[in-house]
């Protein structure tokens, strides 16, 4: 069984900012990310409710592009990546950990998540990534996860 993400562009101030904080030249920065689960849910941390399960047109309109990678993984890797996620659903949103982006300080409050360091820890704790990141999931934005998805596995940008 696979694992499946889906990298979102949204429309909107928040995700304007986010990309503006990147600096980056690539030609799809993501602002979001969530795992698309094995009953075509999604499922991630979102700025309005935490971590929740979504039906998949909840943000029709209102993404300008999306990018969906299918992760190869053995069953026991994606039920323990699945399952990790379902244990986070209800999670508040971490906010502090963004204003860590904002400003250069290590900021997060524990038992609280954003998109890119819950799908990252998700990754870590079912071992698609073999070894620890080299920097704390909460400093990890969506941008970041893609680039580090991209050494493993061909990511089509285009």
């Amino acid at each position: 069984m696979p694992i499946v993400l889906r990298f979102v562009r949204s429309m909107g101030l928040s995700s304007d900012m986010i990309v503006a904080l990147e600096k980056t030249a690539m030609p799809f920065t993501p602002s979001h990310v969530e795992a698309v689960t094995p009953d075509g849910f999604y499922l991630g941390a979102h700025f309005d409710g935490g971590v929740q399960k979504r039906q998949k047109n909840y943000d029709a309109e209102q993404f300008s592009s999306q990018l969906f990678l299918t992760l190869d993984a053995t069953d026991a890797q994606a039920s323990s990546f699945y399952a990790f996620l379902d244990n986070h659903i209800g999670e508040p949103y971490d906010w502090k950990a963004i204003l860590g982006f904002v400003i250069p300080q290590h900021e997060h409050t524990l038992d609280h998540a954003i998109c890119s360091a819950l799908i990252s820890l998700a990754l870590r704790g079912c071992k698609w990534f073999p070894w620890p990141l080299a920097t704390p999931a909460h400093l990890i934005d969506p941008r970041d996860l893609l680039l580090i998805i991209s050494g493993r596995m061909l990511v089509p940008m285009g």
